[in-house]
Protein backbone atom coordinates (compact mmCIF):
# COMPACT_ATOMS: atom_id res chain seq x y z
CA UNK A 1 0.00 0.00 0.00
CA UNK A 2 1.24 3.46 -0.94
CA UNK A 3 0.00 6.78 0.40
CA UNK A 4 -2.66 7.97 -2.04
CA UNK A 5 -1.53 11.58 -1.53
CA UNK A 6 2.26 11.47 -1.95
CA UNK A 7 2.75 7.85 -3.11
CA UNK A 8 5.24 7.22 -0.30
CA UNK A 9 5.64 3.67 0.99
CA UNK A 10 7.01 4.91 4.34
CA UNK A 11 4.10 4.27 6.71
CA UNK A 12 3.13 2.93 10.12
CA UNK A 13 0.04 1.09 11.31
CA UNK A 14 -2.56 3.32 12.94
CA UNK A 15 -5.37 1.09 14.14
CA UNK A 16 -8.49 -0.06 12.27
CA UNK A 17 -11.45 1.65 10.66
CA UNK A 18 -14.62 -0.30 9.71
CA UNK A 19 -12.64 -3.51 10.22
CA UNK A 20 -9.88 -2.45 7.78
CA UNK A 21 -6.24 -1.82 8.67
CA UNK A 22 -5.41 1.92 8.76
CA UNK A 23 -1.99 3.46 8.12
CA UNK A 24 -0.35 6.85 8.71
CA UNK A 25 2.06 8.15 6.11
CA UNK A 26 5.36 9.19 7.77
CA UNK A 27 6.11 11.53 4.88
CA UNK A 28 2.96 13.72 4.76
CA UNK A 29 0.98 12.57 7.81
CA UNK A 30 -2.02 11.45 5.75
CA UNK A 31 -4.18 8.58 7.06
CA UNK A 32 -5.37 5.88 4.67
CA UNK A 33 -6.67 2.32 4.90
CA UNK A 34 -6.35 -0.88 2.89
CA UNK A 35 -8.96 -1.60 0.25
CA UNK A 36 -10.04 -4.94 1.74
CA UNK A 37 -9.39 -7.15 4.74
CA UNK A 38 -6.27 -9.28 4.55
CA UNK A 39 -8.29 -12.50 4.82
CA UNK A 40 -10.74 -11.70 2.00
CA UNK A 41 -10.38 -14.24 -0.81
CA UNK A 42 -10.52 -13.14 -4.44
CA UNK A 43 -13.38 -14.02 -6.78
CA UNK A 44 -10.92 -16.01 -8.89
CA UNK A 45 -9.91 -18.10 -5.87
CA UNK A 46 -13.55 -18.78 -4.99
CA UNK A 47 -14.32 -19.83 -8.55
CA UNK A 48 -11.28 -22.11 -8.55
CA UNK A 49 -12.50 -23.74 -5.32
CA UNK A 50 -15.90 -24.43 -6.91
CA UNK A 51 -14.30 -25.89 -10.04
CA UNK A 52 -12.13 -28.15 -7.90
CA UNK A 53 -15.18 -29.26 -5.91
CA UNK A 54 -17.07 -30.11 -9.10
CA UNK A 55 -14.05 -32.06 -10.38
CA UNK A 56 -14.21 -34.59 -7.54
CA UNK A 57 -12.20 -33.02 -4.69
CA UNK A 58 -13.51 -32.82 -1.13
CA UNK A 59 -13.61 -29.71 1.08
CA UNK A 60 -10.51 -30.68 3.06
CA UNK A 61 -8.48 -31.50 -0.07
CA UNK A 62 -9.39 -28.13 -1.62
CA UNK A 63 -8.46 -26.37 1.61
CA UNK A 64 -5.05 -28.06 1.65
CA UNK A 65 -4.32 -27.18 -1.98
CA UNK A 66 -5.46 -23.55 -1.74
CA UNK A 67 -4.12 -23.10 1.80
CA UNK A 68 -7.48 -21.96 3.19
CA UNK A 69 -9.89 -23.37 5.76
CA UNK A 70 -12.06 -26.24 4.53
CA UNK A 71 -14.90 -24.56 6.44
CA UNK A 72 -14.55 -21.56 4.14
CA UNK A 73 -14.90 -23.82 1.08
CA UNK A 74 -17.98 -25.41 2.70
CA UNK A 75 -19.59 -22.00 3.19
CA UNK A 76 -18.90 -21.00 -0.43
CA UNK A 77 -20.47 -24.19 -1.83
CA UNK A 78 -23.42 -23.85 0.56
CA UNK A 79 -24.03 -20.24 -0.52
CA UNK A 80 -23.75 -21.03 -4.24
CA UNK A 81 -25.98 -24.09 -3.94
CA UNK A 82 -28.69 -22.09 -2.18
CA UNK A 83 -28.54 -19.32 -4.79
CA UNK A 84 -29.17 -21.49 -7.87
CA UNK A 85 -31.96 -23.73 -9.11
CA UNK A 86 -32.56 -25.99 -12.09
CA UNK A 87 -34.45 -23.99 -14.75
CA UNK A 88 -38.06 -25.04 -15.30
CA UNK A 89 -38.48 -25.79 -19.01
CA UNK A 90 -41.84 -26.56 -20.66
CA UNK A 91 -40.40 -27.79 -23.95
CA UNK A 92 -41.59 -31.27 -25.02
CA UNK A 93 -39.37 -34.23 -24.18
CA UNK A 94 -39.43 -37.51 -26.08
CA UNK A 95 -37.95 -39.91 -23.51
CA UNK A 96 -37.07 -39.32 -19.86
CA UNK A 97 -35.04 -41.98 -18.06
CA UNK A 98 -35.41 -42.48 -14.30
CA UNK A 99 -33.08 -44.05 -11.75
CA UNK A 100 -31.79 -43.77 -8.17
CA UNK A 101 -28.26 -43.36 -6.87
CA UNK A 102 -27.26 -43.54 -3.23
CA UNK A 103 -24.97 -41.59 -0.95
CA UNK A 104 -24.79 -41.14 2.82
CA UNK A 105 -25.93 -38.63 5.44
CA UNK A 106 -23.93 -38.28 8.69
CA UNK A 107 -22.55 -41.83 8.53
CA UNK A 108 -22.27 -44.75 6.14
CA UNK A 109 -25.13 -46.61 7.75
CA UNK A 110 -27.59 -43.88 6.86
CA UNK A 111 -28.35 -44.15 3.14
CA UNK A 112 -29.78 -41.23 1.19
CA UNK A 113 -31.19 -41.89 -2.28
CA UNK A 114 -31.22 -39.35 -5.09
CA UNK A 115 -34.01 -39.96 -7.63
CA UNK A 116 -32.93 -38.52 -10.96
CA UNK A 117 -34.64 -37.77 -14.28
CA UNK A 118 -32.55 -37.40 -17.47
CA UNK A 119 -33.60 -36.31 -20.96
CA UNK A 120 -32.32 -39.09 -23.24
CA UNK A 121 -32.03 -37.12 -26.48
CA UNK A 122 -31.34 -33.69 -24.98
CA UNK A 123 -28.51 -35.22 -22.90
CA UNK A 124 -29.30 -33.18 -19.79
CA UNK A 125 -30.60 -33.53 -16.27
CA UNK A 126 -34.28 -32.64 -15.91
CA UNK A 127 -34.89 -32.82 -12.16
CA UNK A 128 -34.15 -34.75 -8.97
CA UNK A 129 -35.21 -35.26 -5.36
CA UNK A 130 -33.39 -36.75 -2.37
CA UNK A 131 -34.76 -38.97 0.37
CA UNK A 132 -35.55 -42.59 1.07
CA UNK A 133 -35.87 -45.32 -1.55
CA UNK A 134 -39.65 -45.51 -1.33
CA UNK A 135 -42.73 -44.42 -3.22
CA UNK A 136 -43.28 -41.39 -0.98
CA UNK A 137 -39.99 -39.90 -2.20
CA UNK A 138 -40.68 -40.72 -5.85
CA UNK A 139 -44.06 -38.99 -5.55
CA UNK A 140 -42.18 -35.71 -4.99
CA UNK A 141 -40.27 -36.18 -8.25
CA UNK A 142 -43.32 -37.43 -10.12
CA UNK A 143 -45.32 -34.32 -9.10
CA UNK A 144 -42.68 -32.21 -10.84
CA UNK A 145 -42.67 -34.36 -14.00
CA UNK A 146 -46.28 -35.36 -14.56
CA UNK A 147 -47.40 -31.99 -15.95
CA UNK A 148 -44.50 -31.70 -18.37
CA UNK A 149 -44.91 -32.63 -22.04
CA UNK A 150 -43.09 -35.99 -21.88
CA UNK A 151 -43.87 -38.72 -24.41
CA UNK A 152 -42.50 -41.67 -22.42
CA UNK A 153 -40.53 -42.82 -19.37
CA UNK A 154 -37.92 -45.57 -19.08
CA UNK A 155 -36.88 -47.10 -15.78
CA UNK A 156 -35.75 -50.33 -14.15
CA UNK A 157 -38.16 -52.64 -12.33
CA UNK A 158 -38.26 -50.80 -9.00
CA UNK A 159 -41.91 -50.96 -7.88
CA UNK A 160 -42.35 -47.23 -7.17
CA UNK A 161 -42.16 -46.39 -10.88
CA UNK A 162 -44.96 -48.73 -11.98
CA UNK A 163 -47.17 -47.54 -9.11
CA UNK A 164 -47.32 -43.97 -10.47
CA UNK A 165 -46.34 -43.84 -14.14
CA UNK A 166 -49.19 -44.67 -16.56
CA UNK A 167 -48.58 -48.03 -18.20
CA UNK A 168 -48.93 -46.68 -21.75
CA UNK A 169 -46.08 -44.20 -21.12
CA UNK A 170 -43.82 -46.51 -19.15
CA UNK A 171 -41.11 -48.87 -20.38
CA UNK A 172 -39.53 -51.10 -17.70
CA UNK A 173 -36.17 -52.47 -18.85
CA UNK A 174 -32.59 -52.29 -17.64
CA UNK A 175 -31.48 -52.06 -21.26
CA UNK A 176 -33.47 -48.83 -21.72
CA UNK A 177 -31.74 -46.89 -18.92
CA UNK A 178 -28.34 -46.65 -20.61
CA UNK A 179 -28.32 -42.83 -20.66
CA UNK A 180 -29.03 -42.32 -16.98
CA UNK A 181 -26.62 -45.09 -16.00
CA UNK A 182 -23.84 -43.21 -17.77
CA UNK A 183 -24.92 -40.01 -16.00
CA UNK A 184 -24.83 -41.82 -12.65
CA UNK A 185 -21.21 -42.71 -13.32
CA UNK A 186 -20.49 -39.04 -14.05
CA UNK A 187 -22.02 -38.08 -10.69
CA UNK A 188 -19.74 -40.57 -8.95
CA UNK A 189 -16.77 -39.19 -10.87
CA UNK A 190 -17.40 -35.48 -10.28
CA UNK A 191 -18.64 -35.45 -6.65
CA UNK A 192 -16.40 -36.91 -3.95
CA UNK A 193 -19.36 -37.74 -1.69
CA UNK A 194 -20.77 -40.10 -4.33
CA UNK A 195 -17.59 -42.06 -5.02
CA UNK A 196 -17.58 -45.72 -4.08
CA UNK A 197 -15.60 -46.46 -0.90
CA UNK A 198 -15.24 -42.72 -0.31
CA UNK A 199 -14.34 -41.10 2.99
CA UNK A 200 -16.45 -38.06 2.05
CA UNK A 201 -20.14 -37.87 2.89
CA UNK A 202 -22.71 -35.19 3.69
CA UNK A 203 -23.59 -34.16 7.22
CA UNK A 204 -26.88 -32.66 6.05
CA UNK A 205 -29.24 -33.56 3.21
CA UNK A 206 -29.42 -29.97 1.95
CA UNK A 207 -25.67 -30.04 1.18
CA UNK A 208 -26.17 -33.18 -0.90
CA UNK A 209 -28.95 -31.37 -2.79
CA UNK A 210 -26.85 -28.22 -3.22
CA UNK A 211 -23.98 -30.29 -4.62
CA UNK A 212 -26.24 -32.05 -7.12
CA UNK A 213 -27.79 -28.77 -8.27
CA UNK A 214 -24.38 -27.24 -8.94
CA UNK A 215 -23.13 -30.34 -10.78
CA UNK A 216 -26.28 -30.71 -12.88
CA UNK A 217 -26.12 -27.05 -13.93
CA UNK A 218 -22.46 -27.50 -14.82
CA UNK A 219 -23.10 -30.63 -16.92
CA UNK A 220 -26.11 -28.93 -18.53
CA UNK A 221 -23.80 -25.97 -19.35
CA UNK A 222 -26.05 -23.64 -17.36
CA UNK A 223 -23.81 -22.82 -14.39
CA UNK A 224 -22.80 -19.16 -14.11
CA UNK A 225 -21.23 -18.19 -10.79
CA UNK A 226 -20.55 -14.45 -10.66
CA UNK A 227 -19.79 -13.88 -6.98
Amino acid sequence: MKCYKCQSEDKVKAGFTRGLQRYKCKNCGCFFSVESKSDVKSLEQRRLALEMYLEGMGFRAIGRVLNISYGTVYQWVKKWGESVSLPKSQEPLEIVELDEIHSYIQNKKNYCWSWIAVDRFGKRFVDFVCGKRNTATFIKLWNRLKDKDINGFCSDYWKSYSELIPEEKHCESKTETFTIESYNSRIRHYLARFKRKTKCYSKKQFMLENSLKLLFLKLNKQLDILS
